[in-house]
């Protein structure tokens, strides 16, 4: 079965909806294209011989595909689709701005929906399991990308629990969830806290409520959504009455305001543990019908609580739960980074050049510093503004804060720059960890100019499993003048952008370290500067 985006109806393929339509083609015009890219893959595994030849012949092939072929497939059915999907969810509406289906029931999705909601299932399936020890080691936007079950470390059994939790997001069949949990639990001997029962509902709720929240958000953020239905109204109690609701939640029951008013930021659904409310977008002739139409956004009551991910006391509304302050799927909807700028060896192996797989091998450090040449842009001072240190970066690239860029780098690779590279997960800027900030034009430059440009595996420890290991994929700019090296990573999960870094290599006083720029040059060249004299 697949889902409209849209309208959230399942449906067959070979059906007559028009996005079963447009899949069928899709289906037909890729799968010559995937078949032969999975066929060069086997020849390289059946041809090799042992672990370290089969990462250098794939990672040479990695480096040799582009997204151009298969986007030039795309490319036409993704246009009928935009045409096609935008005509579903604005057919027939009413004077109140709301999309009604033949038989007069509203078409876009509803929070009493019991069938596979498309936005909601993709939500849940791209993400990659991550093993926590307590659910305070991933707390909001983190959530996004990764899937975290509280003190499972066990990635065999995470990736089991994952695969219910997405089937569960299509049939919504909870005494089956349970079913199949309770045997996976005790299957792995799973010594977990709390009550079986609990701990299962738990699961359930916090992963279904959480996604369908995030599928909601981004159909309710489509620029055309926007456009008819600008409004969003607070609901509580949207698919449950709590036996004892939340005081505050109850307060929040009816507010409208413009979907881009800061407060959505901080109390869009769900706002802790079993929280049962939602969001209904509205056209503003709809919304100035409301009760609480022309208040103000509630004031916040603040409550101070210590954060461990941070190592530091924060303030979080009162009637939201620790770590559920923020709006599911947002990070996902936008497409781009996740938002943090890491510190770039925490956690890392120590292989050579930071990668597992070496296929090239660096020219002489030597040979790079007296090839160098001067950066042309300038550092910063070191009195600005955030803001001002961001814009520093985003400029060159055309982007600016609220506008981000998709960049061509000089492989053809197409990467998305954007703010949320120098801000925390919550949206406080970072960008003073070993002095970026000031350095920000020339870490651009570093993007734009690079000496060399590698792709390569890098193997990171996790920290809730030290026996547990993630193989990356990244692609590191690297560039120096002889005196500063600069390096740009930017880390490619399974399906997504997982993280980006930029920072200049120094030592442990503070000062240039160009050795420590050696260590990040490894993997595959994908390319070198003919001419750096020019």
């Amino acid at each position: 079965m697949i889902g409209c985006r849209h309208c959230g109806a399942a449906f067959a393929a070979g059906s007559d909806h028009p996005v079963a339509r447009v899949t069928d083609q899709l289906m037909e015009a890729t799968q010559p294209h995937i078949r032969r890219r999975l066929a060069a893959a086997r020849r390289i595994l059946e041809a090799v011989d042992g672990y370290e030849a089969a990462g250098r012949g794939l990672l040479e092939l990695a480096s040799r595909w582009t997204p151009d072929a298969l986007a030039g497939l795309l490319r036409p059915a993704m246009d009928v689709a935009a045409y096609e999907g935008r005509e579903a969810v604005f057919v027939d509406f009413d004077d109140e701005g709301l999309s009604l289906g033949e038989d007069g029931s509203a078409a876009f999705a509803e929070p009493e929906i019991r069938r596979a909601f498309t936005e909601q299932v993709a939500f849940l399936a791209q993400k990659r399991v991550s093993p926590t020890r307590s659910w305070r080691d991933a707390l909001q936007g983190d959530h996004d990308r990764a899937f975290v079950v509280a003190g499972a470390t066990d990635v065999s059994m995470l990736e089991e629990i994952h695969a219910a939790v997405i089937e569960a997001a299509e049939t919504y069949d909870y005494s089956a969830f349970k079913s199949r949990l309770t045997e996976v639990i005790e299957r792995y001997d799973w010594q977990h806290s709390g009550q079986r029962e609990r701990r299962i509902r738990t699961i359930y709720e916090t992963n279904i409520r959480s996604a369908y929240m995030a599928g909601r958000l981004r159909q309710m953020t489509d620029p055309d959504v926007l456009r008819l239905m600008p409004y969003w109204q607070y609901l509580h109690a949207e698919t449950r009455v709590p036996a004892d609701p939340r005081p505050q939640h109850l307060a929040w029951d009816g507010v409208t305001l413009l979907w881009d008013n800061t407060w959505w930021i901080t109390h869009f659904p769900p706002n802790g543990w079993f929280c049962s409310c939602g969001i209904r977008a509205l056209s503003e002739r709809r919304a100035k019908k409301q009760p609480r139409w022309g208040e103000d956004a509630p004031a916040d009551v603040m409550r101070k609580v210590w954060d461990p991910a941070r190592g530091a006391e924060i303030e979080v509304p009162q009637g939201v739960d620790v770590g559920w302050d923020y709006q599911p799927g947002a990070l996902w909807s936008k497409g781009l980074t996740p938002s943090a700028l890491i510190d770039p060896a925490d956690g890392m192996l120590e292989v050579t050049g930071r990668h597992v797989v070496e296929v090239d091998t660096p020219a002489p450090l030597d040979d790079l510093l007296a090839a160098s040449k001067p950066f042309t842009a300038d550092a910063l001072g070191d009195d600005l503004d955030p803001e001002d240190y961001v814009r520093g970066f985003l400029a060159p690239f055309g982007a600016d804060i609220g506008a981000p860029a998709l960049w061509e780098d000089q492989t053809g690779e197409k990467l998305p720059i954007s703010e949320e590279f120098f801000q925390t997960r919550t949206g406080e800027w970072k960008i003073g960890n070993r002095d970026r900030a000031t350095m920000t034009p020339l870490l651009a430059e570093t993007l734009l100019d690079p000496d060399e440009i590698w792709l390569g595996v890098a193997a990171k420890i996790n920290p809730a499993n030290p026996t547990h290991v993630d193989l990356v994929m990244d692609r590191r700019y690297v560039r120096t003048d002889g005196k500063r090296g600069l390096i740009v990573v930017m880390e490619v999960g399974r399906r997504w952008w997982q993280a980006v870094t930029a920072f200049p290599t120094v030592g442990k006083k503070g000062r240039p370290d160009l050795r420590a720029l050696n260590k990040r040059r490894g993997g595959k060249l994908l390319w070198k500067r003919n001419d750096r004299s020019g």
